[in-house]
């Protein structure tokens, strides 16, 4: 996966160079979903890896999200003839961090025992747009086998507050005590 992300950065940086310049990030955010849609729809059935189809074969899947828009034609074409077109949900992936940048959005996922209520998420919110000085785009999941309290994640950082972690901190504190 660290590969496929590091093969996909320069594609994903370019287009999103491209799309800044075109004032066309919204439209390339929705396209790189939709090929998204199409790669993975096509990699499952095992279409992009397979050597006997070829690679006009493989362009004419994308057709129908690409067919008004000739720069995406010219990526599919690219992706295509150096058999990378399995990164283009990397790429949608890192697009979407570099418009989240270039937006001041910063993108955090909060992991919580049970469900927070609307007034948990908007102290969250309130806390985290003062710490980073950004807008929040706040993503809030559940995983009971938490127990208790929440995980955060923010970019490559993880702040476990959760009873779950504290345990294992605890575990582990116990087994290696001098």
């Amino acid at each position: 996966m660290a590969t496929n992300l590091t093969t996909a950065r320069p594609y994903a940086k370019a287009i999103f160079d491209l799309a800044l310049r075109r004032q066309q990030l919204l439209q390339w955010q929705h396209l790189l979903k939709m090929l998204t849609v199409v790669a993975l729809e096509c990699k499952k059935r095992k279409l992009l890896s397979n050597p006997q189809i070829k690679s006009e074969q493989k362009i004419d899947f994308f057709s129908d999200a690409i067919n008004k828009f000739p720069e995406a034609t010219n990526l599919v074409t690219l992706l295509a003839t150096r058999k990378n077109l399995a990164l283009l949900p990397d790429i949608a992936s890192v697009y979407q961090k570099l418009l989240l940048a270039h937006n001041k959005t910063l993108e955090i996922k909060i992991v919580s025992a049970c469900e927070l209520t609307p007034t948990q998420k908007e102290q969250f919110l309130v806390a985290l747009q003062k710490r980073y000085n950004c807008e929040i785009l706040l993503q809030c999941h559940i995983d009971s086998a938490l127990i208790g309290g929440a995980v955060v994640y923010i970019s490559d950082k993880v702040i476990d507050g959760s009873i779950k972690g504290m345990l294992q901190k605890l575990k582990l504190n116990l087994l290696f005590k001098d």
